[in-house]
């Protein structure tokens, strides 16, 4: 990993924890849409550094989380997740991010019905529409204007 990558990576892992810290209220139980992920939009462009940088930014903001420990655990369908986006770069960067709702709606659907014991189908559709709404509507909005001004940039 060149310095570069590694700058990349930790400017977005503050920004994404620093994001769900901030919006704390919304960013966590069964309505949530966590504005953080819209910087999910830069991992097509950005590659590797992104997806280093969010899944860091989870495990750190997730240290606030109201679910507790478990919920730092979040980092691993997070990383599955973004390395799908990426993989799907050249075929539909929408499809990336709708994947990745669904892997994260399914995830954060478990922990809430585990700890809380909230019902998991109700859950999983409250907390993927709050997904899809920050990841896919929001994320998707940066990845448009961002690919604009830059061209996918071949990090790693």
């Amino acid at each position: 990993m060149q310095v570069r990558d590694l700058v990349v990576s930790v400017l977005i892992a503050a920004l994404y924890s620093a994001m769900v810290i901030v919006f704390h209220p919304i960013s966590f139980h069964v309505i949530q849409v966590r504005i953080a992920n819209a910087l999910i939009g830069v991992v097509p462009i950005l590659g590797k550094p992104a997806i280093i940088g969010i899944t860091l930014g989870v495990l750190i903001g997730n240290i606030t989380s109201p679910l507790g420990v478990l919920d730092i655990l979040s980092f691993i369908p997070t990383f599955v997740g973004l390395t799908i986006i990426y993989k799907l770069r050249n075929v539909s960067v929408l499809l990336g991010l709708l994947i990745y709702s669904l892997i994260l709606g399914a995830w954060v659907s478990f922990l809430l019905w585990y700890i809380l014991g909230l019902p998991y189908v109700i859950s999983f559709i409250y907390v993927t529409i709050g997904i899809m709404i920050a990841t896919s509507g929001l994320g998707y909005m940066v990845y448009m204007v961002l690919s604009k001004y830059f061209k996918v940039i071949s990090y790693g």
